[in-house]
């Protein structure tokens, strides 16, 4: 947990990052980008060099057998274009020259236009070009043909040698080029991919198209004129061009498709509820010092979504689910539904806590109806006089925790470090494979917790200031989120005292490598709940917990989810998403946020306590969310009943550990106060000394 700003800027808060803002993505890394075309390239030269002694026979027969099935089916027009081009002069070597380098000109021109300029177009067009010429080669390998100009006995005039055309045949730049590569004509395959990228771009405009269509067809005619491709060998070209944009629109969309689908990381975790029933909308309990009534703040609040909608695009679209062989996508909702979407809420008599807790439970009982934008924001009164609390529920499809509200807060919240740092290409690469086997070996958890499911909630809060845990932590020699983590364990230690070890999963931030926002992976770390003593069990914590600071298990799962899970078709992505994420894995979720200091206000109303709320895995009986507040790390417990604690003691009993840890530490903030561990009492009075008001509800 950061506490402190850092060099990776994220979206605070966000731990799968920015959804709901538009982020201009940043340009490729050169290096990465060339790296690509290096291992293409070596690709083929391997396959031109390799093939064994009898390679050159066998492509002289398959290059017959194109120009028999040619000849069989009338189309076998190479002889006759070529005996026109060969006496033309001039132009014959025009012809020679856009050949030799027309394609490879305005494919490769095209796409470092896109690079330069920064253009949302460059990924898609990269990937599906890398795609196209990697079939290519592959049916190359599979398949050689000699082109027209190299048959015996045909009567092909080799109008590019006999030009003397330079850069192409005989000359040493072609000394690695494959001569027996007919099929598929890839100068054909490049121009069909360079009209497709063009005619997207420029959509609506005839013209274009009309201009991109010439060229394939100038190039169509070219390649069999100078003898280099037969007719088949055209078709060959483009049929591998459009088979392999179809295979890439399954993994990724055009830039300006207008129902995107959702990323395999976030249709993960939609389908992970689809199949489970476990709700999987977070987010957090905001309590503001206002003194306006519920219907007046709304209309401010309401007044500051409607300002910063633009930036929140998710906010008006629901979710396309369509068929079982359908990857589910975003569909535009049209006007915003506000009464449903922001609703005002008074809570009966007596209010408290007590009562905002239990509404906020309810909240998490039902999963959000998918026929709407997946997002509520309830005002809230009647907790206590002079206060306003605003409910935000999201569904982690859309965001995670409060980022939707970050837009909202006056001033803007500085961003704040990422939990695992930018890596290149190669040394991220190295990272996921070692995490992968690290993965494989650690097997699941051991199952401590009694399962939980999908009907029933419960909701905890607490508070401790953010110096007393800096403090214990720093003499400790640990790090916060070790000390956090010991206090969650102790917390089930004391309450449910038979337990065993329990595994829970620590959600990690990280920079996304090709979208440059914020998002989530997790690392799994077994808490120890066998010691009595809290202190030795902060050092086992800090022992075990190293685990997660190398990142390289975090990688490996975001790899899976975000990018291996978006390769399986929908219904292998259901039962990925079923098997691969709840309590088979691991019992618990304990999620630490960094969150800014300072004084912020929300549609004019100072924000004092933000309590996250952090959504149940399937089958998992427990998660808690800790945020740091301005001076305050703020505690939200979510429970299921069949965990045999309620959400309230457990909140209580993880202040009582700070509390004991902090006293034991010796350090300067851990002054001697009361250690009872059934009321928020105990750290009232380093409140007072702060100055950080206090609710005498919650005293």
């Amino acid at each position: 947990m950061h506490l402190k700003k850092g060099p990776e800027p994220a979206a605070w808060g966000s731990p799968d990052g920015t959804a709901d803002v538009r982020v201009e993505r940043p340009r490729p890394s050169l290096v990465r980008e060339l790296s690509l075309v290096a291992v293409v390239v070596v690709l083929y030269v391997g396959i031109s060099r390799g093939g064994g002694m009898f390679r050159d026979s066998i492509a002289l027969a398959h290059g017959r057998d194109l120009l028999d099935l040619e000849r069989f089916l009338h189309v076998d027009v190479e002889r006759s274009l070529n005996e026109w081009l060969a006496p033309q002069g001039v132009l014959s070597v025009l012809a020679n020259y856009e050949y030799a380098f027309g394609y490879v000109t305005t494919s490769f021109g095209l796409l470092i236009i896109l690079y330069l300029t920064r253009s949302r177009w460059y990924r898609w067009a990269r990937s599906s070009f890398l795609m196209i010429n990697l079939i290519g080669i592959s049916i190359f390998a599979i398949y050689p043909a000699t082109p027209p100009r190299l048959l015996p006995g045909e009567g092909f005039v080799d109008t590019v040698t006999d030009g003397g055309t330079f850069g192409s045949w005989g000359s040493p730049f072609t000394a690695d080029a494959n001569h027996l590569a007919a099929m598929p004509s890839l100068h054909v395959g490049w121009a069909v991919w360079f009209t497709i990228v063009v005619s997207s771009i420029f959509a609506g405009r005839w013209w274009v198209k009309a201009i991109c269509l010439l060229y394939v067809a100038l190039t169509t005619t070219v390649i069999m004129a100078t003898a280099n491709h037969y007719i088949l060998d055209a078709v060959g070209g483009a049929l591998v061009t459009l088979v392999s944009v179809g295979l890439l629109m399954l993994v990724m969309d055009k830039p300006n498709v207008k129902r995107p689908r959702l990323t395999p990381a976030d249709a993960f975790v939609l389908q992970a509820e689809s199949v489970t029933g476990a709700a999987q909308h977070s987010g957090g309990v905001l309590v503001l010092r206002d003194q306006r009534t519920g219907p007046a703040f709304r209309a401010d609040l309401l007044a500051r979504f409607r300002a910063n909608l633009d930036r929140m695009p998710r906010f008006r679209h629901r979710v396309a689910e369509g068929s079982v062989w359908r990857r589910p996508r975003w569909e535009p909702r049209g006007e915003v539904d506000w009464d449903w979407h922001v609703p005002v809420v008074h809570l009966s008599p007596p209010g408290g806590k007590a009562a905002l807790a239990e509404f906020v439970a309810g909240l998490q009982r039902e999963p959000l109806p998918r026929d709407r934008p997946l997002w509520r924001c309830h005002v809230v009164t009647g907790v206590a006089p002079g206060e306003i609390v605003v409910v935000l529920t999201v569904h982690r499809a859309v965001a995670d925790g409060l980022s939707p509200l970050v837009p909202l807060l006056d001033p803007r919240p500085e961003p704040v470090a990422t939990d695992l740092p930018r890596l290149g290409v190669f040394t991220r690469t190295g990272a996921v494979l070692k995490g992968l086997g690290q993965l494989a070996r650690d097997g699941r958890s051991a199952q401590g917790l009694p399962a939980g499911g999908a009907d029933d909630r419960d909701y905890g809060l607490g508070q401790v200031p953010t110096s007393v845990v800096k403090e214990a932590a720093r003499a400790y020699g640990v790090r916060v989120d070790d000390l956090l983590l010991t206090a969650a364990a102790g917390a089930l230690k004391r309450v449910l005292p038979g337990a065993a070890d329990v595994r829970v999963n620590v959600p990690l931030t990280m920079p996304s490598p090709t979208t440059g926002r914020t998002v989530t992976t997790g690392a799994l770390v077994d808490l120890p709940l066998g010691p009595d003593d809290e202190v030795e069990r902060l050092r086992e914590v800090a022992r075990r917990g190293d685990r997660s600071r190398t990142g390289t298990r975090a990688r490996a799962a975001r790899f899976l989810v975000g990018t291996a899970s978006g390769a399986l078709p929908p219904p292998a992505q259901r039962w990925f998403a079923k098997v691969g994420y709840g309590k088979r894995f691991f019992e618990g979720i304990v999620a630490t946020m960094a969150g800014p200091t300072g004084t912020y206000r929300l549609a004019g109303g100072a924000v004092h306590w933000v309590h996250p709320v952090v959504p149940l895995a399937p089958g998992a009986p427990l998660a808690v969310g800790v945020i740091g507040w301005d001076r305050c790390l703020d505690i939200g417990v979510s429970a299921d009943p069949a965990l045999g604690a309620d959400a309230h003691r457990l909140a209580t009993a993880m202040v009582a550990v700070i509390d004991e840890l902090s006293r034991r530490s010796g350090a300067p903030d851990a002054r001697p106060r009361s250690r009872s561990s059934e009321e928020f009492g105990q750290f009232w009075p380093v409140f007072r000394e702060e100055g950080i008001p206090v609710r005498k509800d919650m005293r």
